[in-house]
């Protein structure tokens, strides 16, 4: 199970579950093989931000990703997101979601797309959004694999 941040464009009013849609129905459009004008900027700061990144690109996918947290950051076809597994808890969980705000940040900076946060339904830049509170989905997944003796990472 991942945890994830997707990036989307909001017109004025437009409510979250409805970018979503727009989103997903988006997925269906051809394929955009030209490399994300934004691209070096976005591994940039990730690289800032977590240190030795490994970077894939292959169009119309590209993809920065963090090997000791697992984090993930794509962008297929101009849709971009952030994936992590929900290996971890407790305070490795915090510190790995308060990474997860700082990345939304830089690909919402470089993009101008809105970061969102499907698990607990809130922007991820506001202040509204907390890393212990998405730690909290963390935990809950890491319950569920200890209840059922599955081992994770």
């Amino acid at each position: 199970m991942s945890y994830d941040i997707y990036f989307l464009k909001r017109d004025p009013g437009q409510s979250w579950e409805d970018a979503m849609e727009a989103l997903e129905e988006q997925a269906a459009a051809p394929a955009v093989l030209t490399r994300p004008s934004c691209w070096d900027q976005v591994v940039s700061g990730v690289r800032y931000i977590l240190g030795d990144v490994s970077v894939l690109e292959n169009p119309p996918g590209w993809e920065i990703d963090h090997m000791r947290t697992g984090i993930q950051v794509s962008c297929f076809s101009r849709e971009w997101s952030i994936t992590v597994p929900c290996w971890s808890h407790e305070d490795s969980a915090v510190a790995i979601t308060g990474h997860l705000r700082a990345i939304a940040g830089i690909v919402q900076t470089a993009t101008g797309l809105e970061a969102y946060d499907p698990q607990v339904e809130i922007a991820v830049t506001t202040d509204e959004w907390t890393a212990q509170q998405a730690a909290s989905a963390f935990d809950q997944v890491a319950e569920s694999f200890d209840a059922r003796g599955v081992r994770r990472g």
